[in-house]
């Protein structure tokens, strides 16, 4: 990668961190690959210089924050706690500190959680951060409720693997872009924080190359006609296979997984979840998220025959992950053959049929 000489700026085992004081004490904060589309744009929200303001603004997120830590009650904590809610009041105060209170609604939170969704207990720390937070502006009277109180924690358990009737009605019922994301996910066996980074520019040869952005991991992915001819459907508007309805790269997570949650709650999703409940094929409080997806191609890839490494060198997980995933996970896509064999398989038979001319 090269030495950085970016102020605050270190890198870590082939990751980039923004370091900065919190509570007396060093904190770094992960930042994207130095290719990434979104680094420059949260290194320079990250490197602002605060002191230029007078302060924050009366009826913010900030001045509600800075109220907060000079409450009696949270100087009372205990060291520990207290440096580890410090930690979590710095990024609420980042990313969100010149918002008015009243104008934090549910969505807003959701939104911001799902950002950390491949984080689940970061994710919910912070929720208790902010429902705490929210919850002592209610008694400074600056709003009159408390808009994180419904807002559920995150499962921290297994990701379930699709099945395949329910991502046969998800790729009919969806958007076109969010069926890319959809299939991106499927064929890659990748993150949903890196699907929304690739780009075309990454693609040679038919295969798909990037470091991984959580593990710095290199991965080198054959690219399945399935994906090559769903990519052809969209126009190329951005540098990156994914973008938003303004042609704009996908700046955070948060969208695809608000998108994926819509279509959860589609009637002919639900009605799809509610069979294989009644089939029991899936447990009734089953839940599928975009994670699922990879999960889906692990098991691909060890149904055509792949080895743990092989599987792992493609997805970037560890041979262990690889059995783990492996072992639970349904059998939804079938194919034969090995370099080649991932490109000629069938990931989703209705659709392949489809393709090639034939009746589903």
């Amino acid at each position: 990668m090269g030495r950085l000489s970016l102020k605050n700026v270190t890198e870590r085992k082939g990751l980039l961190y923004f370091r900065r004081k919190i509570a007396g004490k060093d904190t770094y904060i992960r930042l994207p690959a130095i290719d990434d589309p979104d680094f420059h744009a949260e290194y320079k929200r990250l490197s602002e210089d605060g002191a230029k303001r007078q302060g924050p603004a009366p009826g913010s997120i900030a001045a509600l924050v800075a109220a907060y830590k000079a409450n009696p009650e949270f100087q009372a904590l205990e060291l520990s706690t207290r440096t580890n809610q410090m930690r979590y009041l710095e990024m609420i105060s980042t990313e969100i500190g010149e918002r008015g209170v009243k104008g934090i609604r549910p969505t807003h939170i959701y939104t911001m959680r799902d950002r950390m969704a491949e984080t689940p207990g970061k994710a919910n720390a912070w929720l208790s951060v902010l429902r705490a937070l929210l919850a002592y502006a209610t008694r400074l009277d600056m709003r009159a409720d408390n808009p994180a109180s419904g807002i559920k924690r995150l499962e921290l358990g297994e990701h379930e693997p699709w099945p395949a009737d329910l991502l046969h009605v998800a790729l009919e019922e969806t958007t076109p872009m969010t069926r890319l994301a959809i299939v991106t996910g499927l064929c890659s066996g990748q993150r949903v924080s890196d699907c929304i980074r690739m780009q075309y520019g990454w693609i040679e040869g038919g295969i798909m190359e990037f470091a991984q952005k959580k593990t710095g991991k290199d991965v080198a992915i054959p690219m399945h006609p399935f994906w090559h001819e769903e990519l052809k459907k969209l126009p190329r508007r951005a540098t990156t296979l994914l973008y938003e309805r303004s042609g704009a790269p996908f700046k955070t997570t948060g969208a695809i997984q608000a998108r994926l949650r819509d279509l959860m709650a589609t009637k002919a999703v639900r009605e799809v979840h509610a069979d294989l409940v009644a089939r029991e094929v899936i447990d009734e409080d089953a839940t599928f998220s975009f994670h699922g997806l990879r999960k889906n191609a692990c098991c691909y890839l060890l149904e055509l025959g792949l080895s743990d490494t092989e599987v792992g060198s493609i997805l970037g997980m560890s041979s262990e992950m690889v059995r783990h995933y492996g072992k639970r996970a349904r059998a939804l896509m079938i194919a034969r053959g090995a370099a080649e064999r991932v490109t000629q398989g069938v990931i989703v038979p209705i659709v392949a049929a489809k393709i090639a001319g034939q009746a589903p």
